[in-house]
């Protein structure tokens, strides 16, 4: 009773607040203990922010204007739509300007305002969380000793720009001594109290870790420790609050924007700049991480390798983490729109690290246009292969990765990722067979493990890129009569620079598609096979293939005008062509779908218009449907698992290297 009474006039003041208009609120004073007139500091502008508000900056002074962050920290922003907005000071001497140099350029961007935590403070989240609602969390996914500069609750549609944060990576509150500085912490309410969920945050423009006055790596004032937090920015669900009745799940955290938000009108203002042992750890999705730097300086060319930063003390998890993660997007998304700029750039570690790290079950993960191990020319940093791209790929049936291109004739190159000198995936220690669709396409890598090998090496000698286990069939089901072999594609003898002819494996089902593609191949020595430039793509058993035995091939490659002595490597990828459904009968307000292509179970979504909003109608573990649908509804979309997005596709690792006579 007591809970409802809260959220009754919660909700009363929510409805009143959202009469009001919006204001700006201006900032103009570090002093975060000056409340005289006419000075607002920035604890009393988060005091007085009601939805919708923007906070400005107008600090007079000339340089960056440092603002410490308060005991126990800043009150809990549970306010919606609002924006944070440090790109607004625009003072003499001290003038803040976004980027606005591409994402393979040294970053332009003048950061004004710096919001400190070196003092050893912060907020904790759960007694900051617990406190404002009058409620218990017991199943929060934040405790007291996870702390943050900026804490956000419930909050949807926020936006914070332009700001650079610095911090203890341990900070202290009277709740939790040496907790874990989190500097951005969105924390969602527990499913039996509202469907709150900070839904729609966006961080863009900021800096972590970077001093904005240099641009250098931040030191605190011990000049070995990194001024960066233990984590940048953080995300986790929560639990059902116990409501009897209530059933026990967890609502997740979702969707976000670390980076270039999706049709962004100024791109390159929103990239940001991390100096981090670990960047974004999150449950749920979707979530875009695109455009930004990671452990690489602003200049675009210095890495700030944290595995050796203050003796690699300092090292996190990984730059990005996920659990049960959904719906996650690293790099370009391929619509025409922004591409360019939407890819990160990965330093690299000396001392082995990670760039993307899974626990917990795992859904669609894109992985576009983005470069690893090396600066804003192209140059490798040089440390080895000592950085694992994607670690703990899991058993789920769900399991996706697109890695590269998806080749839908938009973006295609753009979508290509480049890897030197690095690991690729690795896997749990018990994958189910055939859990893994990874369809890797249209990349360059030189001097990197590939991935999808055996151990013992299978036809080509790769390994799995990290631990090497015997893992296979996790990506492709090998246990058919086409053999082991026959999925790594042959270079035949014939081969010459206008003809491209060998053998490559046949379909494992009548909707399955073999499709080649061709790199010039990365000749490092004691290297496995691996494309390190993208040449053409072909369909075996397509109208270009002139051999008309499935499982071989011969294409005219006369138009690709590959030199002579060029090494050149193949890889075979399996897709599953989309599944289609007929509309048998619409009797009685029930509909009967036929399904074919792709694979049973499907779930089927309906919508009026062909444009309209398509709900989830029904799901079949067959190929035909029936169920309850209005008579207007007429247009279906059938969606299989595993499916991707663009193209389900298994890709073969590459087959040796070749170089044309």
């Amino acid at each position: 009773m007591k809970m409802r009474s809260f959220l009754l006039s919660n909700a009363l003041l929510l409805a009143a607040l959202g009469t009001a208009h919006a204001k700006t609120i201006v900032v103009n004073t570090v002093d975060n203990t000056n409340f005289s007139p006419g000075q607002t500091n920035l604890v009393y502008a988060l005091q007085i922010l009601a939805d919708g508000d923007v906070i400005n900056f107008a600090i007079p002074g000339a340089g960056v204007h440092t603002i410490d962050t308060p005991a126990d920290g800043y009150p809990l922003i549970t306010k919606n739509n609002i924006v944070i907005d440090g790109y607004s000071q625009q003072q003499a001497g001290s003038t803040a300007s976004p980027n606005t140099a591409s994402i393979h350029d040294t970053n332009n961007a003048q950061i004004k305002i710096c919001l400190s935590s070196e003092n050893g403070n912060a907020l904790s989240m759960y007694s900051a969380v617990t406190n404002f609602a009058g409620i218990d969390y017991p199943n929060l996914g934040f405790g007291d000793s996870e702390q943050a500069v900026l804490g956000f609750f419930r909050a949807t549609n926020v936006w914070v720009k332009g700001l650079a944060f610095l911090a203890a990576p341990q900070t202290s509150t009277s709740y939790a001594a040496g907790g874990d500085c989190k500097t951005i912490c969105f924390a969602v309410d527990a499913p039996d109290v509202s469907s709150l969920a900070c839904q729609g945050f966006h961080v863009s423009g900021c800096w972590f870790g970077v001093d904005p006055a240099t641009g250098q790596t931040a030191y605190m004032p011990d000049g070995v420790t990194v001024a960066t937090p233990a984590i940048c920015i953080a995300t986790y669900g929560t639990g059902t609050n116990g409501t009897p009745g209530f059933p026990n799940i967890e609502t997740e955290p979702g969707p976000g924007t670390i980076g270039v938000a999706a049709g962004s009108a100024n791109p390159r203002a929103e990239f940001n700049v991390f100096v981090t042992g670990y960047g974004f750890d999150s449950q749920g999705g979707p979530f875009r991480i695109c455009g930004n730097f990671w452990n690489v300086l602003p200049d675009g060319t210095t890495l700030a390798d944290i595995s050796t930063l203050n003796g690699g003390s300092q090292q996190g998890d990984a730059y990005v983490e996920f659990g049960s993660g959904r719906g996650i997007l690293i790099g370009t998304d391929g619509d025409g729109v922004n591409d360019a700029e939407e890819g990160n750039l990965f330093g690299a570690y000396q001392n082995g690290g990670i760039d993307a790290y899974y626990y917990g079950s795992q859904g669609q993960t894109i992985m576009a246009g983005n470069s690893f191990g090396v600066d804003i020319h192209g140059n490798s940093f040089n440390v080895g292969k000592l950085t694992r791209i994607i670690h703990h790929l899991n058993t789920a049936a769900t399991c996706q990765l697109r890695f590269g291109s998806d080749f839908n004739g938009v973006s295609d190159a753009l979508e290509a990722n480049t890897v030197v000198d690095s690991l690729l995936f690795d896997l749990d220690n018990a994958p189910a067979p055939n859990s893994h669709w990874v369809c890797m396409r249209g990349n360059s890598l030189v001097n990197s493990s590939t991935p999808l090998g055996t151990t013992p090496p299978v036809g080509d000698g790769q390994l799995l890129g990290g631990d090497g286990e015997p893992l296979y069939s996790a990506f492709i089901d090998i246990s058919g009569p086409n053999g082991t072999l026959d999925i790594i594609p042959t270079i035949g003898a014939g081969t010459s620079t206008t003809t491209l002819m060998g053998t490559c494996g046949k379909r494992l089902t009548p909707d399955i598609r073999v499709v080649l593609d061709l790199y010039e191949a990365d000749t490092t020595p004691s290297v496995p096979a691996q494309g390190k430039r993208w040449l053409g793509r072909f369909a075996e058993n397509s109208a270009a293939d002139s051999n008309p035995t499935e499982g071989a091939y011969t294409f005219d490659i006369t138009s690709l005008g590959i030199a002579h002595g060029t090494a050149i490597t193949l890889t075979a990828t399996y897709i599953v062509d989309p599944p289609v459904a007929v509309l048998a009968s619409h009797v009685g307000g029930n509909t009967t779908l036929r399904i074919t292509g792709g694979a049973p179970p499907y779930d089927i979504y309906g919508a009026t218009t062909i444009t309209g909003s398509y709900a989830l109608v029904a799901s079949t573990a067959s190929n035909t449907a029936t169920f309850a649908a209005p008579t207007n509804m007429s247009f279906y979309k059938i969606v299989y698992h595993p499916q991707m997005t663009s193209g389900v596709g298994q890709t073969s690792p590459f087959a040796a290297v070749y170089t044309m006579p």
